[in-house]
């Protein structure tokens, strides 16, 4: 850290210029100009402290499609949500990120080993129009603004520091489910029924054979079975 270095330069200066240089002149010139940039270093100092100054934020975004959490055959998707503390819309989720995966995928679980930058990320989602799912990371981190500014405060590490991470959820409003646990295990244990049910109507409504639309019909009544009315 340059800084450090001219803080000491400068109160070396000061300190020379007052009490040992007997020209009255040179006795203020040079403890002058040392006092003066002495207080400009610690005030430089200071607000790369308190306001992370001579660094900026970068924010970078990625987005990639997610897949059915539940049996890969059915024709709704589904995804499994466990809030994180109450009321604090952030979530762990649980789907398969790629589509071949047997088991799904536990996802934007905290690290409770790295609790200061799990903080700092957070998990949500919402139900939209449109037939795939989707998650949009949006991470921002600190950089230094120029190399000037990293000669002259870096320690190391505040290099790409995580400010701050939101994962946003995608979720297909129509042909998708987005299931707490606990409405997992009694989606379970209705399904012989359902089944049976949605074999009827098919029977009775062959048009909703339509890949689709059978989704559709089968999301509608799951929500309905289980109280669901977004």
């Amino acid at each position: 850290m340059l800084i450090i270095l001219l803080l000491v330069v400068f109160m070396i200066g000061t300190f020379f210029g007052f009490m040992f240089i007997k020209n009255t002149i040179a006795h203020w010139l040079v403890g002058g100009i040392s006092f003066l940039l002495l207080a400009g270093s610690v005030a430089m100092l200071t607000m790369h402290i308190r306001d992370n100054w001579g660094m900026k934020e970068v924010t970078t975004s990625t987005t990639h499609q997610i897949y059915t959490a539940g049996d890969k055959s059915a024709p709704y998707g589904m995804m499994i949500k466990a809030e994180i503390g109450k009321n604090t819309d952030n979530y762990v989720f649980v789907y398969r990120n790629n589509e071949k995966s047997e088991k799904a995928d536990t996802n934007f679980k905290p690290d409770e080993k790295h609790i200061a930058e799990a903080v700092k990320k957070s998990a949500t989602y919402k139900l939209v129009d449109d037939t795939k799912a989707t998650v949009t990371t949006k991470t921002t981190r600190r950089v230094w603004s120029s190399d000037f500014y990293k000669l002259l405060f870096s320690v190391g590490g505040e290099q790409n520091e995580l400010v701050k991470q939101n994962s946003v959820v995608s979720v297909p409003k129509d042909t998708w489910l987005v299931l707490t646990q606990d409405q997992v295990k009694k989606l379970s244990q209705e399904a012989p029924a359902m089944k049976k049910q949605m074999e009827a109507q098919l029977k009775a409504d062959p048009q909703k054979a339509n890949p689709t639309e059978y989704a559709k019909m089968q999301v509608k009544q799951i929500k309905q079975l289980l109280g669901i009315s977004e």
